[in-house]
């Protein structure tokens, strides 16, 4: 509790408080009584010493030291019988425990000796313990009672602000509001959670309880917050309590925090019935793929939950975060994998939610290490590029938003349900394709026959020597000029041998494009429009992404 209200118990009534009045609102959590000289090792935060000053009456200047030692450990003041052995208390004392506002207590006229102002400090500390925890318990009960009769996290956001008599908040890790009380109807009220959305946008994750006061010009009424993290397996988010003045209540606080409980306790029910059931998707989808399920009658019947339907048109979509790495000692192999699994837990969310924006119907579900996406296809002649960009935009906002590199495989569009499988495996065939290549955060679809397809029948050893007899007479000039010629002549056939769009590609002027390929044709003995010698450098350039040369 506080000094101040310590001093409140009758049998102080006759104390006097000497220096640091501004300090009562210091928290006292015990009681000592010593006369020492060494007392002050045996001290600890929140101590309330109580002494008649014997080990300084010949040395008042002590007096200053054990002050200053007090309050560098943060106890909460010194009760002294000053009278008892005439210590004299110099000014230079008091005008230092005035400067670190640290509470000296006459207790000279107190008629009751320093032990039985010990005993009864002590006893009202405990039976105001007693009253916390039983407020504590009780409050607890109420909450969970609630949950316990099917009433939900909304129910307890309104009780918890009847207790409080202030505006309560529920949010995200991410600061998304999940619950609010009434109070946030007002538009004012809006503008004052903008402000509070915006600051705390500007911390860190806080994980511990913490008291904040906003700034911003806009905020009048409720401009002081008390914060509560909120814990499953993770860090879920924060209930916050809105107040027009700074809050000491330690019944607030307690009731904050027994409500930060059970809202964590009924995010873990959630999230174990969510586990369950995607886990029997996961299942089933895993089932479907692998092909043990035969019978498109039992995959209808089965999918049907999941919107899966004998007629229409669907797709997968394979996602996997790239550069997955397992790091640490075998001491910690438990620890990994349980921070992996709560990190793919918070990937699925982030991917799920900006798929959910492409506004077609799909379900997602985990296969080992990757993330299945079935997309439900309304428009079956609709192009395919369309969908590529999106699938593109959803990269980048993941990178953008969350720094998470994540890259797409797509399949081929199928008819049948039993084909979703085939789709499956085409589109971890486009994404396995992708990573040899050693893209990241990229969009592959599915081609049975392109040149990446044939070219990895042949020999590595055989492509490198067809790229380096390619580009031989090139690769024998300085690493600059080298670059420079490959890469305008890249551009060139990417253009379709256009000069003017190849110039635009490369930010030169015209004469500069013509001026370096009429080099290339110097140095290589080739004529570049020719169609075989086109060809050949064409595909010399699709062999250099499978050899990752730079």
């Amino acid at each position: 509790m506080l000094l101040q209200e310590l001093l409140t118990i009758p049998i102080y009534n006759r104390a006097h408080i000497m220096a640091g009045h501004s300090g009562l609102s210091r928290t006292v959590q015990s009681v000592n009584i010593m006369d020492a000289p060494d007392i002050i090792t045996f001290l600890k935060p929140g101590d309330l010493l109580l002494t008649n000053g014997y080990f300084m009456k010949d040395s008042p200047d002590k007096l200053i030291e054990l002050i200053r030692s007090m309050d560098k450990i943060g106890c909460t003041g010194l009760g002294v019988k000053t009278k008892r052995f005439a210590l004299e208390i110099t000014e230079e004392a008091f005008q230092e425990a005035e400067r670190l506002q640290f509470p000296i207590i006459e207790l000279s006229s107190v008629d009751h000796s320093l032990g039985e102002i010990f005993q009864q400090s002590t006893s009202f500390l405990l039976e105001n313990t007693n009253h916390e925890l039983h407020y504590a318990l009780t409050i607890h009960k109420q909450f969970s009672s609630m949950i316990m009769h099917g009433k939900g996290i909304p129910d307890i956001i309104e009780t918890l602000t009847g207790l409080l008599g202030s505006p309560v908040l529920l949010a995200s890790l991410k600061l998304q509001i999940s619950g609010q009380s009434r109070h946030f109807q007002s538009s004012g009220m809006k503008r004052t959670l903008g402000c509070i959305i915006d600051a705390l946008g500007t911390l860190p994750a806080i994980d511990s309880p913490v008291s904040l006061c906003l700034t911003h010009p806009e905020v009048s009424d409720y401009r002081f917050i008390q914060l509560y993290p909120i814990y499953t397996y993770r860090h879920e988010g924060y209930l916050i309590a809105l107040r027009s003045s700074p809050s000491d209540s330690k019944m607030a606080a307690l009731a904050l925090e027994q409500a930060a409980n059970v809202i964590g306790l009924e995010f873990t029910k959630k999230q174990a019935v969510k586990e369950r059931s995607r886990r029997y998707k996961n299942e089933f989808f895993s089932d479907l793929i692998e092909g043990f399920l035969t019978s498109e009658q039992e995959v209808v019947h089965r999918g049907k939950k999941y919107g899966l339907k004998a007629k229409g048109t669907s797709l997968m979509i394979v996602a996997k975060k790239d550069e997955w790495t397992d790091s640490g000692s075998t001491n910690t192999v438990s620890l990994q994998e349980e921070k992996l699994i709560s990190e793919r837990d918070v990937h699925y969310e982030w991917i799920k939610r900006l798929i959910s924006q492409m506004d077609i119907p799909f379900v997602m579900f985990t296969k080992n290490d990757v993330f299945g996406l079935l997309l439900f296809i309304r428009q079956p002649d609709s192009e395919e590029s369309g969908l590529i960009g999106q699938l593109e935009q959803v990269v980048e906002q993941l990178y953008r938003e969350s720094q998470l590199s994540m890259s797409f495989g797509v399949g081929h569009r199928v008819t049948g349900v039993l084909d979703i499988g085939l789709s499956f495996k085409e589109a971890h065939k486009a994404l396995q394709i992708g990573y040899q290549m050693k893209k990241t955060r990229f969009v592959r679809s599915h081609q049975a026959n392109d040149f990446s397809h044939l070219f990895r029948m042949v020999p590595l050893d055989e492509l490198k020597q067809y790229y380096d007899e390619t580009f031989k007479s090139l690769l024998a000039n300085d690493e600059g000029e080298q670059n420079e010629l490959l890469k305008t002549l890249h551009a060139y056939y990417e253009n379709h041998c256009q000069l003017v769009e190849t110039a635009k590609q490369l930010f030169v002027h015209r004469n500069t494009v013509i001026y370096r390929l009429e080099k290339c044709e110097k140095l290589t003995g080739r004529k570049l429009k020719d169609p075989t010698e086109s060809l050949r450098f064409r595909i010399a350039f699709a062999i250099e992404q499978l050899l990752n040369i730079k």
